[in-house]
């Protein structure tokens, strides 16, 4: 059951994260290269769902919080995947 629950956590990461990429995200979520307020509220979400398991994202989570321009959203936001990705491979989860 544990492991069910792993991949949807995974699954609703990976959907918020395509939504945020690519020339739509960014006209939705980016307002002169800054994340906006729809944008915050989708990664804090991020940030709700991974944080316990992706440990390493948290200093680029905090550069976002801090500075929230396109390129550090989207470093955060890599930096997210290779932690799901590792996930996903892990035969503990």
């Amino acid at each position: 059951m544990v492991h069910i629950m792993s991949h949807r956590f995974i699954d609703e990461v990976l959907r918020i994260i395509d939504e945020m990429r690519g020339l739509e995200g960014y006209r939705k979520f980016f307002s002169k290269d800054i994340l906006n307020s729809e944008g915050r509220k989708r990664v804090e979400k991020i940030a709700k769902l991974t944080i316990d398991k992706c440990k390493q994202t948290k200093t680029y989570l905090a550069k976002v919080r801090k500075d929230p321009t396109y390129a550090n959203v989207m470093k955060y936001l890599e930096k997210v995947i290779e932690c799901l990705e590792e996930l996903k491979l892990s035969p503990w989860e």
